[in-house]
């Protein structure tokens, strides 16, 4: 026991290791230089092992001149220059690398001063605890493993390490839990367009009429989008390609937009350059601006007295899709195609707004039941 307002006594357990405050540190000389570290964990297996592969470490250092141990910033500036190749060569989205960088921004504060050899099992266990801490969603979390996981894998690369602690770490507690969907009504999707028609206006009534996601509707270009074939080509989540049907609608939202020189995007609003001249950019921040329309929204629906939930641009998404259905316009298979999603499990969830009949004939599916009523018609 420590003596009161004094820190608690070195415990020693064997000639390398000792307890300081129950956890484990490593002492051991190299070359007549005596390191002291601790090896954070409070399990005397776990201690045996770390230590042993730190004391390894510094050896080989010390004999062979082999490079030292790696930070974890230096890593991510590994990571960084290999990001960069790969959004050249397109085998990463710079939105994927973006959502990266957000998280390993986020997680600075518990692996900033660690090496890379340190990042295990328990450094993560931390990590998360302290996220929940911030009442980050699971969701979220997953996402920053995800992230951590691929710097440690340029650390790989460089032979830095031999593990990759993010990509084994048990996930099965960190389940993403879906909230209810609630359905905007029209009334409220008309409140927050309001009476004045805007380019971004028109991208909330496209994302109703096709089914795509905000990301997908603000870096649509005109040479995806075929009016003859009533299609439009897109790169969905994940990269995957897949053709979006255009309604009449649609592709009457499409037709009005108007064109400048030199910007490939259907919906564009005009900004300044570095020298002040107006040019043409891409929406990058359609939920900032959604936010600010279903403010100005909420605000119209206090002074006219009328009811008004506000709601997410991705609701749009869930409405198509349940008008879709609803409107036996496919099956559950044709929507799954529609939205892109990657199993049908995903689509099902808009069966829960149908009624048992419009259920059952979305599972059967449109040219299913064309072929029945052929063969009845027979």
């Amino acid at each position: 026991m420590g003596v009161a307002g004094q820190p608690e006594a070195k415990q020693a357990v064997s000639k390398n290791l000792y307890t300081r405050n129950g956890v484990y540190w490593a002492r051991f000389k190299v070359r007549g230089v005596e390191y002291r570290e601790s090896l954070r964990t409070r399990s005397s297996s776990v201690a045996t092992k770390r230590l042993k592969a730190r004391k390894q470490q510094v050896e080989d250092q010390a004999h062979f001149g082999i490079s030292g141990p790696r930070g974890w910033m230096e890593a991510v500036l590994a990571w960084t220059v290999a990001m960069e190749q790969e959004i050249r060569n397109r085998t990463k989205s710079d939105k994927t690398v973006k959502r990266y960088a957000t998280s390993l921004n986020e997680v600075r504060p518990w692996l900033d001063k660690a090496e890379v050899h340190e990042i295990d099992q328990d450094l993560l266990r931390e990590m998360v605890k302290g996220r929940h801490a911030q009442r980050v969603t699971n969701a979220t979390i997953r996402r920053d493993l995800t992230a951590i996981a691929s710097v440690l894998d340029v650390a790989i690369d460089e032979g830095w390490i031999e593990e990759n602690a993010a990509s084994d770490y048990p996930r099965k507690r960190l389940q993403e839990r879906r909230d209810p969907i609630v359905l905007p009504t029209p009334e409220a999707i008309t409140l927050t367009i309001g009476r004045q028609r805007t380019r971004f206006g028109d991208m909330m009534l496209l994302a109703r009429e096709t089914g795509m996601r905000e990301e997908e509707i603000a870096s649509l270009e005109h040479t995806s989008v075929d009016l003859a074939g009533r299609h439009a080509t897109i790169v969905g989540k994940r990269n995957r390609l897949r053709t979006v049907t255009l309604s009449t609608e649609a592709i009457a939202i499409i037709k009005r937009q108007p064109r400048y020189l030199g910007c490939p995007f259907v919906f564009w609003h005009q900004v300044e350059d570095e020298a002040g001249r107006p040019v043409a950019s891409r929406y990058n921040n359609v939920a900032s601006n959604f936010a600010d329309y279903t403010m100005r929204a909420e605000k119209r629906a206090i002074k006219q007295g009328v009811e008004y939930r506000r709601f997410r641009f991705h609701d749009l998404r869930h409405m198509f899709a349940v008008e879709y259905l609803r409107e036996g316009r496919g099956g559950i298979y044709d929507l799954q195609r529609e939205l892109g999603h990657g199993s049908v499990k995903t689509t099902e969830i808009y069966l829960d707004f149908l009624t048992p009949e419009q259920a059952a004939q979305a599972r059967v599916g449109v040219a299913q039941k064309r072929a029945q009523r052929r063969k009845a018609d027979g």
